[in-house]
């Protein structure tokens, strides 16, 4: 039985195909047998070690009952894994043993073991030093447990530790969890092998596009059962495609990888639905710099299973306050003025000194930062503060001016103006830090309030009108008091929109009532609104069969390709698209069809025009031929739908 285990890690154990069907790792063959017999063999030991762990599962279940009984809230998981191709002895720590399939003998002091390993997957509450001495504790009482029950070698991991690997990059411990047998599972092992499965799948067919497939939700937090989703999040590199719009890459890619999630769960055997959320790393990038909640909750609580060296970067610029104006690096602004006037009590005095400038500039700004204002220099803040804060009757005057005192302070010190500081004065700054802090704690209040109401409102407007277009553009007449339940019958009961958008308006609504929210909760309706709209405008236009490919023509000149966009009014032309440098034009389409008053464009306008394009017909004439033959030459080759 088990005295000692080492913990089961990628590099100890034997990888073993999930199905144990594919070629096992093992030792060279006699050069006398052929790669058939080589395969053959490598398949029945692999047979023959399922076959073993499959019969270890099925004694398991007294194991499985004990565990549970004392720690069914903190287990996730417990797998068998396959044998290690290596092992030191659990008695004397010899590594003279001998490997029989999965059993070992050790020639030193002839103690006969198990190489097959029990890992246990749980998450404990607590800091990571209260985790590790609980993970201690559980891995003994694991033992014991197993001593009575399985000749296994048990260990435990921590979620936490399997996050730090993910985050480091050694994504191997994934394998390692995906090829075990599970004898236990709360619907953590299935949710995670069914990502894992799905990431392989995208990487396999579009690695070269994939910047970072990351793991986000309950999963993460180690809260997944069998019923609980899956949510997953993929950056798709589209700084090298010259040849398509962004929202063209996206839908190509959407529709196989959403495919693709649907396999993975049957493929894991699991019934979580799989929700994957597909970003172009322009659009990311973009999102970042809005300060947008949705993306940052994704930054701060998602876990890369796969990275090409972005995700951990932005993760920490987050985690330090350094991507604004986001409610994690105000509040750190604000934060940083009790903080330095709690060490500012034990400092120096020039040092104190210093910290009351830090103390009232940074949270000054951070204020400032709330009403859209970006972080001014020192002697501007007393500027923008008079003319942001007190002109409207928010704050006082004397508050300004003992910001201002502090910053003076400061400045005499640098240069030379004042020499020494007495006791007297350092308490004097203290007491007026302190008390204009707590004034500007107050202020936050007000301004929070005052911008609550504001975005609100705003968010409101915004809903409104993408609601009453959508129903515009299915011929529905609609006002704000009856836009819900006529987007409902109109548009969610023939399946142009998604029943989670109804939700969406009923929120919005319900807080325009009231007049009441959080700010992230407003930010993050303004981001699902706003994605949820342009996904109604898409399925409306694909239903009346007005879809935005059917108005994309390319063509052949001259040995060059190039891609022609005729939007009712405007024609975009795209000159010679194998070229990374792809000239890009737009046109006029005159009333007679010809194509006038040329100006040179780029993508991310054609993005916005067809973004905004409602389909409507465009009549080619002659005369719209014979520009084609100006601009292109006259042996153009024109082909619609290619």
């Amino acid at each position: 039985m088990v005295k000692k285990t080492q913990v089961p890690t990628p590099e100890n154990v034997q990888p073993v195909p999930m199905d144990y069907q594919s070629t096992m790792a093992g030792p060279e063959m006699p050069g006398q047998l052929s790669q058939q017999q080589m395969q053959q063999q490598m398949q029945a030991v692999a047979t023959k070690i399922r076959e073993q762990l499959e019969s270890l599962k099925a004694k398991s279940e007294g194991f499985v009952k004990e565990v549970n009984s004392k720690y069914k809230k903190e287990v996730m998981g417990m797998i068998l894994l396959p044998p290690r191709p290596q092992q030191l002895c659990v008695k004397c720590n010899s590594d003279n043993v001998k490997i029989a399939d999965t059993k070992a003998h050790c020639n030193t002091c002839s103690a006969d073991f198990s190489t097959i390993d029990l890992l246990v997957l749980a998450n404990f509450e607590g800091s990571l030093d209260e985790k590790m001495k609980q993970k201690d504790e559980f891995d003994k009482k694991l033992r014991e447990m197993a001593n009575k029950k399985l000749d296994v070698n048990v260990s435990s991991a921590l979620l936490d530790e399997v996050w730090d690997m993910c985050l480091k990059g050694k994504y191997e411990i994934l394998n390692l969890i995906t090829i075990g047998v599970p004898i236990y599972d709360a619907g953590w092992l299935g949710a995670l092998k069914a990502a894992e499965v799905h990431k392989r799948m995208v990487l396999q067919k579009f690695e070269k596009y994939v910047v970072s497939y990351v793991l986000a939700g309950s999963l993460v937090k180690g809260r997944a059962t069998k019923e609980s989703d899956i949510d997953t999040f993929i950056v798709i590199d589209d700084t090298d495609v010259t040849r398509m719009t962004a929202a063209e890459l996206v839908s190509k890619l959407r529709a196989i990888i959403w495919g693709m999630a649907a396999e993975a769960g049957y493929a894991a055997g699991v019934g979580n639905k799989l929700n994957v959320q597909i970003y172009v790393l322009t659009e990311m990038w973009n999102t970042i710099k809005a300060a947008n909640p949705v993306i940052f909750t994704f930054l701060r609580d998602g876990i890369p299973l796969y990275d090409r060296g972005l995700f951990t970067p932005w993760k920490l610029l987050l985690k330090q306050g350094k991507i604004t104006p986001t409610p994690e690096a105000i509040d750190t602004y604000m934060k940083s003025g009790k903080q330095m006037i709690d060490r500012t009590k034990f400092t120096l005095k020039n040092i104190a000194v210093e910290d009351f400038f830090w103390a009232t500039l940074t949270p000054s700004q951070g204020a400032l930062m709330l009403l859209g204002v970006p972080p001014p220099d020192p002697k501007e803040t007393p500027i923008l503060m008079r003319e942001n804060f007190v002109k409207p009757g928010l704050l006082e005057d004397k508050w300004v001016k003992i910001l201002e005192d502090i910053l003076q302070l400061r400045k005499d010190i640098e240069h030379g103006k004042v020499k020494d500081v007495s006791a007297k004065l350092v308490d004097e700054y203290l007491d007026n830090t302190e008390k204009y802090l707590a004034r500007l704690d107050k202020l936050m209040k007000q301004i929070e309030v005052q911008e609550v109401k504001k975005e609100i409102r705003q968010l409101y407007e915004k809903t409104m009108d993408d609601v009453l277009a959508a129903l515009k553009m299915v011929e529905v007449k609609a006002d704000a008091s009856d836009a819900a339940k006529q987007f409902e019958k109109n548009l969610i009961a023939k399946k142009l929109a998604s029943s989670k958008y109804l939700e969406v308006i009923e929120s919005v609504l319900a807080m325009n009532k009231e007049q009441k929210g959080d700010r992230g909760q407003i930010a993050s309706l303004a981001f699902e609104q706003d994605r949820l709209a342009k996904d109604t405008f898409d399925l409306i236009r694909a239903e009346k069969g007005k879809k935005v490919e059917k108005f994309k023509i390319s063509a052949t000149y001259g040995g060059k390709k190039a891609d022609i966009w005729m939007l009712t009014d405007a024609a975009y032309i795209l000159y010679n698209t194998s070229d990374p440098k792809t000239e890009m034009k737009k046109y006029k389409i005159a009333d007679d069809g010809s194509l006038v008053d040329e100006k040179a464009t780029a993508l991310k306008e054609i993005n916005e025009a067809l973004e905004k394009f409602a389909g409507t017909p465009t009549t080619l004439t002659k005369n719209t031929i014979e520009s084609l033959k100006k601009l292109l030459g006259t042996d153009v080759k024109l082909v619609v739908g290619a």
